[in-house]
């Protein structure tokens, strides 16, 4: 009996083995991102808020995001640059712009990161933890420090490549969030999620609903990611 426990033992660990985590990941980020260098639009329904709030995203890379805030109105050019893992956000009403962190909250349950940096292959060690007929689920590990999230568990389709659901976590392990990936469509010339569900862990009821109702890819110069940009 120990015998075969051990052998299955084996077998398992040489299947899971056998994947390669981080091209998996890879795979799962091509899904979610056309292109090196798109753009998108995205409104944020969060519960508890008034009003939606509506983001046009310029993308280069996985370090350079611009962000245009286009409503509510009273937020109106409260626009955000990243570069890299440092970002800044324009404050209209005092004419300057602000340090702010990719995990800083943007909206409801939506960080800064969730729409400014898209990509996790090449900021995450990835690992194949588990799988069942379904689901590839990883552990993803942060490479370095300032991104959105320390941690993050990613359940991947076997079939398909397509992210699922992805646990957001603190570098212990704790769970801060979830965040489920739906109501894909052919959109940028490929089949991609564009809709984003994410939920506080302790308050599943605390929502926040990411649509992408626009994606293009688009190649965008290096001259409109400067920080001139944000007023």
């Amino acid at each position: 009996m120990k015998k075969m426990l051990l052998a299955l033992s084996f077998v398992s660990f040489s299947v899971l083995a056998a994947v390669d985590a981080d091209q998996l990941l890879k795979k799962a980020d091509d899904i979610r991102n056309p292109g090196e260098s798109f753009q998108m639009k995205v409104t944020v329904h969060s519960s508890g808020e008034a009003e939606d709030s509506e983001f046009e995203v310029y993308l280069k890379g996985k370090d350079k995001t611009l962000v245009k805030t286009l409503l509510p109105r009273r937020d109106r050019g409260r626009n955000m640059l990243m570069l890299e893992e440092n970002m800044w956000v324009f404050i209209p009403n005092l004419k300057r712009e602000v340090r702010v962190s990719l995990a800083q909250k943007l909206t409801g349950q939506t960080a800064n990161g969730d729409i400014s940096r898209m990509r996790w292959h090449g900021d995450y060690d990835a690992q194949l933890v588990k799988e069942d007929d379904k689901f590839y689920e990883l552990s993803l590990s942060a490479k370095k420090k300032g991104l959105t999230y320390d941690k993050l568990r990613l359940w991947v389709n076997k079939k398909n490549n397509q992210p699922v659901k992805a646990n957001y976590l603190t570098v212990t392990g704790k769970k801060l969030k979830e965040a489920v990936f739906g109501e894909y469509k052919e959109i940028a010339g490929g089949t991609r999620p564009t809709k984003i569900l994410i939920k506080d862990a302790i308050n599943p009821k605390d929502t926040s609903l990411l649509t992408i109702t626009e994606m293009m890819t688009k190649d965008l110069p290096d001259s409109l990611f400067v920080r001139e940009n944000l007023q």
